[in-house]
């Protein structure tokens, strides 16, 4: 029997050095795509370094070690107890969200369901904060694509074509 944990969302601001918020996933390392990698006291510098940069659009952080990695890309994720991931905020819901292409994103209690476009996708998943959206594939002859809502992250991976989204609850 494979144990699976359910990965929390998290989220923090940084302050004036960094007008970016942190979205943060404990437990998770995020494989593939280090462009860059120094010693760091705690996650907060991760998040910071990745929002000055161009080329980065996720982090892992070692608490052990007390090492960040900055990524360029996601290849996929597994659960490590020593790690905290963090994804740059860069969607259209200003400073709080992020948009992954080619990123699928898996969580528990997911709803499925198949949808024609990923605008409809994300209404249909408004109520959720994460979702997936999958173009239909050229082998199965379908005209929809797979949306997937959830609440809580499981895993990511790389998925050509695939778009996601974490929208953290305001307020």
């Amino acid at each position: 029997m494979i144990a699976t944990t359910v990965f929390g969302l998290m989220m923090m601001h940084v302050g004036a050095a960094s007008v970016q918020s942190c979205l943060f996933l404990p437990n998770v390392y995020l494989n593939g795509g280090t462009v860059d990698e120094f010693q760091t006291e705690d996650i907060t510098q991760c998040c910071v370094q990745c929002s000055t940069s161009s080329c980065c659009i996720a982090y892992t952080y070692d608490t052990v070690k007390k090492r960040c990695f900055l990524k360029n890309a996601i290849g996929y994720s597994t659960e490590d107890y020593t790690m905290t991931s963090g994804l740059k905020p860069n969607s259209r819901y200003i400073d709080i969200g992020v948009t992954l292409k080619n990123v699928r994103i898996l969580g528990d209690n997911s709803n499925k369901i198949d949808l024609r476009s990923e605008e409809e996708c994300r209404q249909y998943c408004s109520a959720y904060q994460v979702f997936s959206w999958g173009p239909p594939r050229q082998d199965n002859g379908k005209k929809t694509g797979e949306c997937v809502c959830t609440m809580r992250i499981k895993s990511l991976s790389y998925d050509y074509g695939c778009t996601s989204e974490i929208n953290p609850a305001q307020g």
